[in-house]
């Protein structure tokens, strides 16, 4: 058995052979790979004694200049030593990516299909995975649920009683901020146990501003007396169209805004077009689990984050 670095080939015979039970479908490989947001020089393969590809490790980046994330990641079932050819891989992928000046580890996430804790083996891979992302770093676990809305749904019903109007960065920030408090998002509880609210806007902001969607989509939401009672962040993946953020601010929560906002910004990407639109909330948020089903959006995969503290 033998790690290495895959030539373009390589690459792409390593998309198409290796099944992915807790990874992105084939298509979507293959595609990031023909986008040169998967690239060589970001991967690493276990090839066999046969010469056949068993494992492999595929960073990923939203960029062709630097990885942001290990997006592709496992191993045969039938390998021998799959734990230990697992943490095998991602060793010889944080070398050959430190050796680039790329800090490690990179986060990662592992899809599965909902249900996936009634199927024995993919709770046996999901388990070895942790483990083997804990010995190198990614000891923070979280579990997220993506949602789609497809355009065979019907649309949820236009906004009534909310306003919805462009703000500058400085009231974003502001907002996003204010949004902080009481958030039932697990990354955001964790990271105002070591960082202030501003800091995770400002962190926030320039996230947004960095992905596909437009900055010109953004929107504040506020009732007919002109109080802000909420934030509408319409944003994209380099596939989709994605519901990106939103927030009902602290002091108007409970009082339906969260099923206008997510309204506005469903027709804010269906009217013009768009066949999809995606979205993603933490598996311990469930009231914006029950405002996606209650918009027409379906769970369609479980998504488990391993990210370094």
């Amino acid at each position: 058995m033998r790690i290495v670095v895959p030539s373009a080939a390589q690459l792409t015979t390593a998309a198409l052979s290796c099944p992915a039970g807790t990874g992105p479908p084939i298509g979507e490989v293959v595609a990031e790979i023909e986008a040169g947001r998967i690239r060589p020089e970001w991967s690493v393969l276990a090839i066999d004694e046969s010469e056949v590809i068993v494992g492999r490790a595929m960073w990923w980046g939203r960029d062709t200049v630097v990885p942001i994330a290990l997006e592709v990641w496992d191993v045969e079932a039938q390998a021998p030593g799959h734990k230990s050819l697992s943490e095998a891989l991602l060793a010889a992928g944080h070398q050959a990516l430190s050796r680039r000046g790329v800090a490690t580890p990179l986060p990662h996430t592992m899809r599965l299909p909902r249900g996936w804790r009634q199927d024995a083996t993919l709770v046996a891979e999901v388990d070895r995975k942790t483990h083997a992302a804990a010995a190198a770093g990614l000891t923070l676990v979280n579990e997220r649920l993506q949602f789609q809305w497809d355009s065979d749904r019907p649309l949820p019903p236009r906004p009534g009683s909310l306003v919805f109007a462009p703000a500058s960065d400085d009231t974003f920030l502001r907002l996003l901020a204010a949004a902080t408090e009481g958030s039932l998002d697990v990354m955001t509880r964790r990271e105002l146990e070591s960082g202030d609210p501003d800091q995770l806007a400002r962190a926030e902001l320039d996230y947004y501003l960095r992905c596909p969607g437009d900055r010109s989509w953004w929107r504040t939401a506020a009732a007919a007396d002109g109080t802000v009672v909420g934030i509408a962040i319409p944003s994209a993946t380099p596939t989709h169209r994605n519901v990106g953020y939103l927030a009902v601010l602290p002091e108007h929560r409970g009082q339906g805004y969260v099923d206008e906002i997510l309204a506005f910004v469903t027709r804010f990407h269906a009217e013009p077009g768009a066949s999809r639109v995606t979205a993603t909330t933490d598996a311990a948020n469930t009231p914006m689990a029950a405002a996606f089903r209650r918009a027409g959006y379906r769970c369609v995969e479980t998504r488990i984050d391993l990210e370094r503290p």
